[in-house]
């Protein structure tokens, strides 16, 4: 049998192969193999499926299609979309592909818009990331990672081999950034954030040049020190959109909102919206700021500050159902995800769609020990009062009451005393109340209370003088 195997083997390696082999039955077969050495020569290998051209078309395809997702990625990265570009990544990081790196790359940058700093140092310290082709492109990252990990041992020696590797490299106006940040963790001292703004005439700048050293100042709370400066800026830095928005945060920074309203009147950006949103709280003119927060968020959807600031204008002016939809499109880190929940339970509550509180309350209530606080035992015990589930309202009032909350005591009390409490207070028609309380509480007495005597008090003393003897012989 082995020499049968190996025979076989060596026939389909020969060149000189002239006649395919047709396809038989299997039992035809077994009759073809008794006279395959008269055939030597004249049979060839059966052909390949694909050809080396249309494989490496093929393979030149695939690489084509996942090029287009990483643009795809870096477009969502680029604009905040974080989720998509999540979407995109987890189905390319399982894929063996010479673009491996760089999805690494793209999935470090992901964790770190997330906050997830230890993920995101984790994918960019992976091997094939530190060759000097790639490592020259993520080393700055891995430095931001450092910092805020506060792992200072590291961070000394990463950024000492960033700068040996791209000191040709970076631009001198981006570098101040990362390196202000680097000398902050390393070597703090008094003084350090105004070092970048020492001899900047900001008149002189270009554009570029003069938003990255007004983003700087915004960012280190330096925003005093180039305030004297805005006002020799020339007409074609002035006429820059992205310039007057930072002008105009700098204003509202400072205090001056008249100037801060003039710089970004026209603009239409997210950021300008918010500002003029929080121009218009600051006046008490909650409707006309919530207008504004919404524009922001209908050009941005993802933009924090927007929602950050809807959500109180929406519980205000008693928007319940926008409030709902803003409330669960909020990016919460994972120590503030319960606190998000509890808030789109409330809100919930509020539009009177109680399946859905209820649902999310249960999901505090199995994901985390915050189900037991007072914020979220109150909305569940209302919100059972309402689904009438009593059992569920004794549960949630006992614990809000251990907690001190009076109303919560007092409904406890009710629902011992009355089972139908909850579907009474559930009425349509209008309760008969009445206040017996306040009439007598002023009512004036001017007649003591005439008490019906039934029986003496003197035959009660003498009934028991009989049995206890309270009156001792001989007195």
């Amino acid at each position: 049998m082995k020499v049968i195997v190996l025979g076989l083997m060596l026939i389909f390696e020969l060149e000189a192969a002239t006649v395919d082999i047709p396809f038989t039955s299997s039992s035809d077969q077994a009759s073809m193999t008794t006279d395959l050495a008269s055939r030597r020569g004249q049979l060839k290998p059966p052909p390949m499926p694909l050809d080396a051209r249309e494989l490496n078309l093929t393979m030149f395809s695939v690489i084509q299609e996942q090029n287009a997702d990483l643009k795809r990625v870096k477009y969502y990265l680029i604009n905040g979309e974080t989720r998509l570009a999540q979407v995109h990544l987890s189905k390319l990081a399982y894929t063996n592909t010479k673009l491996k790196p760089v999805i690494n790359r793209y999935l470090g940058i992901l964790a770190f818009i997330e906050g997830r700093f230890e993920k995101s140092y984790e994918y960019l310290n992976l091997k094939e990331l530190q060759e000097i082709s790639h490592y020259k492109k993520i080393c700055t990252l891995k430095a931001l990672n450092l910092i805020v990990l506060d792992q200072k041992n590291k961070l000394e020696t990463e950024w000492r081999n960033c700068l040996m590797i791209n000191l040709k490299n970076f631009d001198e106006n981006h570098f101040v950034w990362i390196d202000t940040l680097v000398q902050l963790k390393l070597n703090p001292r008094r003084g350090l954030t105004k070092t970048p703004f020492k001899g900047v005439k900001i008149a002189s700048l270009s554009n570029e040049q003069l938003k990255i050293i007004l983003k700087l100042a915004l960012y280190l709370n330096q925003e005093k020190i180039v305030e004297d400066q805005l006002n020799y800026l020339d007409i074609t830095q002035v006429n820059d959109n992205e310039v007057r928005e930072l002008i105009g945060q700098i204003y509202f920074r400072l205090g001056s909102l008249v100037k801060a309203y003039r710089f970004i009147e026209d603009l239409k950006s997210p950021n300008a919206e918010n500002i003029k949103g929080n121009l218009y709280v600051l006046r008490k003119k909650y409707e006309l700021a919530y207008a504004q927060f919404k524009l922001a968020l209908e050009q941005k959807q993802n933009s924090q500050n927007a929602m950050e600031r809807i959500l109180p204008l929406a519980w205000l002016l008693g928007d319940w159902e926008e409030g709902a939809k803003i409330a669960e499109r909020v990016i919460a880190a994972p120590q503030t995800q319960i606190n998000k929940m509890a808030l789109v339970a409330a809100f919930y509550t509020q539009k009177g769609d109680y399946d859905k509180a209820k649902e999310t309350m249960d999901n505090i209530v199995t994901r985390s020990r915050k189900g037991t606080e007072i914020d979220v035992t109150q909305l569940h015990s209302f919100v059972g009062l309402m689904q009438n589930k009593v059992n569920v309202v004794k549960k949630q009032a006992a614990m809000s009451c251990n907690q001190y909350d009076l109303i919560n005591c007092w409904l406890s009390l009710q629902l011992e005393q009355w089972d139908s409490f909850p579907l009474t207070i559930r009425r349509p028609d209008k309760l008969p109340v009445k206040k017996e309380w306040e009439r007598l509480s002023q009512e004036n007495l001017n007649q003591p209370l005439q008490e019906t005597v039934y029986v003496n008090q003197l035959d009660i003393e003498e009934l028991d003088d009989k049995l206890i003897k309270l009156i001792p012989d001989g007195q």
